[in-house]
């Protein structure tokens, strides 16, 4: 309590955008940087046109963005990292520096288990069980996000390095400042040594109070109507030879506005639909361990009624895909897909009827077929659950991909207050020879998020004596 009291005087000398937190640079090893949607003019024009989820994807969050880079090693079952080239001793003498002053202004509590893993060095090995090794990296940053608000931790998705996985990881409000560690895995085509430079991770604020509920198409038919209405016989027709813009209309459109609060007007938790039009049905979530002040290994989170939910989406059909650099194929298990899109027919079916089947056939392909291709040369496709998400007004999705090996899922925001489909976005990254992905893979974890938080900024704090 008496580290939380002092860093609770720290001075904040400047805000950016919409602060949702605090940040402490305490070795200038690392600063967050803001995104462009379009990657800095780096993705297609096709996308920059219409593909609205994933420049927001792009934007997401606040990018932890290595000032300096980092030699990250492996050696003997473990990894080691040190700053890289003219940097070294500048940051060594840095981080010398910086423990007891972070110690004696009550950032960090003395010989507790913050203490005694930061002086160590910026990065140590975690291993859990026979798994592989883990690197925590320390930004160099403390973060303190505002009350009633998380921070999460996950990947530099959509533009990364892709020899590394970062573990996500959630840091909750306790009142106190928290170092921003980074836990990655090096990847095993990875080399005994590598060098980490700009991106490595994002950060981005959430509000946990967040409860999700699975019901039937059945029990949700606005939903399946929904769907019906958006992928009509015009949208069709019109896509043939054009980018539609229909989904940025929506959304524009979307009652209650851009802006609308959390939880439908209520005090209480948002209350997220999960609707399954079909077998597989995807996961319900809850995070249940937390990075606090207490040390670096998460904790279990008792924090009563305030939870975060979320969906996690596994594949559905095994499948092979491969990209030559023009044509993208994906074979999948012919007889498993032709099974589970004959039970989705059967679901909307019995909830609407054959009419509605016979007049709606565009919509319901957009579902059983499962793959959806992207333009030749392009190394993406699309895999379509089938399921929905519907949130709160004011409420979008966070769509973050797991990757794979030989391929991505890309990260993307949508509007699911106003549309309700949570497409796997596929990039392949193996040239020639196929990516496998088994049935169960996972695929996505969909975390519902206020759109007043997408683009949150943070306040920058400093030491007492600055």
């Amino acid at each position: 309590m008496a580290a939380a009291a002092a860093a609770a005087a720290a001075v904040v000398v400047a805000a950016a955008g919409d602060a949702r937190f605090e940040v402490l640079d305490a070795l200038g090893l690392c600063r967050l940087t803001r995104r462009t949607g379009d990657l800095d003019g780096a993705v297609p024009l096709r996308v920059a046109k219409a593909c609205v989820p994933l420049l927001e994807g792009n934007a997401f969050g606040l990018q932890i963005t290595l000032a300096r880079p980092i030699e990250v090693r492996r050696r003997l079952g473990s990894l080691r990292a040190e700053p890289a080239g003219e940097h070294r001793e500048a940051l060594v003498r840095a981080h010398r520096a910086a423990l007891p002053r972070l110690v004696s202004q009550g950032f960090l509590a003395p010989e507790g288990a913050w203490h005694r893993a930061l002086r160590g060095g910026l990065a140590w090995t975690r291993r859990k069980g026979l798994g592989p090794p883990r690197l925590r990296l320390w930004t160099g940053l403390l973060v303190r996000p505002d009350p009633g608000l998380w921070l999460r931790v996950a990947g530099a998705a959509n533009r990364r390095n892709a020899l590394i996985e970062v573990s996500e990881a959630y840091l909750a409000d306790e009142g106190a400042f928290v170092p921003l560690v980074v836990e990655l895995r090096v990847r095993d085509e990875a080399p005994q040594s590598l060098q980490l430079e700009g991106e490595i991770g994002c950060i981005a604020p959430v509000l946990p109070d967040v409860q999700i509920e699975a019901c039937t198409l059945a029990e949700a038919p606005e939903v399946g109507r929904a769907h019906a209405e958006f992928y009509d016989a015009k949208y069709f027709a019109v896509k043939k030879g054009q980018v539609t813009r229909k989904y940025r209309r929506l959304v524009a459109g979307t009652a209650g506005g851009r802006n609308a609060g959390a939880g439908e007007g209520s005090a209480g938790p948002a209350r997220v639909r999960l609707v399954v039009a079909g077998p597989a049905a995807p996961e319900i979530a809850e995070v249940t361990e937390v990075t606090t002040a207490a040390g670096p290994d998460p904790v279990p989170w008792r924090g009563g009624a305030r939870r975060l939910a979320s969906i996690v989406v596994r594949n559905a059909v095994p499948f092979r895909a491969t990209f030559d650099g023009h044509t993208l194929a994906v074979a999948p298990d012919a007889p498993r897909l032709a099974d589970a899109a004959a039970a989705v027919e059967r679901s909307f079916a019995q909830t609407f009827g054959d009419e509605f089947i016979a007049a709606n056939r565009g919509a319901l392909w957009y579902l059983t077929k499962y793959f959806t291709p992207h333009p030749p040369g392009e190394p993406h496709f699309f895999v379509k659950p089938w399921a929905f998400t519907r949130t709160p007004p004011g409420w979008s999705s966070l769509l973050d991909g797991v990757n794979g090996d030989g391929y991505d899922v890309m990260r993307g925001v949508v509007a699911t207050d106003a549309f309700f489909a949570t497409p796997a976005v596929f990039h392949v990254r193996r040239l020639g020879a196929p990516i496998e992905v088994p049935e169960g893979a996972e695929l996505l974890r969909i975390v519902p998020i206020p759109r007043e938080l997408l683009r949150a900024g943070f306040r920058e704090a400093r030491f007492l004596d600055a």
